[in-house]
């Protein structure tokens, strides 16, 4: 997390893959268990974005201050 040109900036990585396109812009079906992270930060961040590939999944997002 660091601040940024105006900004507060959070990244994550991880290892997985997200393989859906719309993760995180669509609510979970119901009784499906995870799923709501992603979704949480595109309701409150200005800016989302989400890098995935062989080596794994990385988001970033971007809050005005």
């Amino acid at each position: 997390i660091w601040a940024e040109q105006g900004q507060l900036v959070c990244e994550v990585r991880d290892a997985g893959r997200l393989t859906d396109p719309l993760a995180g812009r669509r609510p979970p079906e119901r009784g499906q268990l995870g799923g709501r992270g992603l979704m949480l930060v595109h309701y409150v961040a200005d800016l989302v974005r989400v890098h995935t590939g062989d080596d794994g999944t990385t988001v970033r997002f971007y809050l005005s201050l």
